[in-house]
């Protein structure tokens, strides 16, 4: 009896700590990704990414460490930074891409790109009718818009390969709503209280994700905030990514320019 009580709760921990791993790396960190665009046409320029994992993330991992075979004895940040690098290395329009550990768990990343339309579709497997990212151009003005939704999750996947993986796949926004499962926010938090303690609620609620924005023209309309420098952010919590029961949008707008 002792045997099989001891299988059991090694089963019901294997089956659990994929939650605790997703929970984990997206609910405990901030995530500022930012762009700065030269010209508009075509779309061109820089962006810089900046990644903190806080120290609650640290220390219950490590604790965790022995129950998850990842078939690497690199830490699951490392390895997802690593992957993401590597694909934006082998787009044929990006380059100077650096990404370096700033921290235990903290990192910067740095690219440039010839032309973002086309970056976003080969990153996308080379799909020219993806809706994640669009640019329109109308008049002189130029539109971007960002828009988040269960429609256009694959594509989202496609740029960062750690989204599909089945740690994430299982606990993330596709299986938190119809025809599977449905976890209010506050379900979701009172879960990870469950299971990690009052910390991990609190660490959901301090988690944001945001976008940075500086383009070659004054703003002329956006649904973001706009700041002294004339770019724009656009920030939600990552609650709402975690679960996406309503899609996420952001958009720009700006008059044309070329360089």
């Amino acid at each position: 009896m002792e045997t099989s009580c001891t299988s059991d709760s090694t089963y019901k921990m294997k089956k659990i700590l994929p939650l605790l791993l997703v929970i984990l790396i997206f609910s405990s960190c901030s995530v500022t990704q930012g762009f700065v665009w030269t010209s508009s046409k075509p779309l061109s320029g820089n962006a810089v990414s900046d990644i903190t994992v806080s120290d609650f993330f640290i220390n219950v991992v490590q604790d965790l460490s022995s129950w998850q075979d990842t078939g690497s004895n690199d830490p699951v940040t490392d390895v997802a930074i690593s992957d993401f690098a590597a694909n934006l290395a082998t787009n044929p329009y990006a380059s100077k891409v650096v990404f370096t550990k700033e921290g235990e768990y903290s990192y910067r990343g740095s690219f440039s790109f010839s032309d973002f339309e086309k970056l976003v579709a080969t990153l996308c497997a080379q799909n020219p009718n993806q809706k994640l990212i669009t640019v329109t151009r109308n008049n002189g003005t130029v539109r971007v818009e960002l828009n988040i939704s269960l429609e256009n999750w694959d594509d989202l996947t496609k740029i960062v390969p750690f989204l599909a993986e089945r740690n994430f796949a299982v606990w993330g926004p596709v299986y938190n709503n119809p025809p599977y499962d449905y976890l209010t926010a506050d379900d979701y938090k009172e879960l990870v209280g469950f299971i990690l303690g009052e910390d991990g609620p609190q660490a959901i609620d301090e988690s944001f994700i945001t976008i940075k924005l500086s383009v070659p023209a004054k703003i002329t309309n956006t649904n973001g905030k706009t700041a002294s420098d004339g770019s724009v952010d656009f920030t939600f919590p990552l609650i709402d990514f975690l679960l996406l029961h309503e899609p996420i949008c952001f958009y720009c707008e700006f008059p044309e320019v070329r360089q």
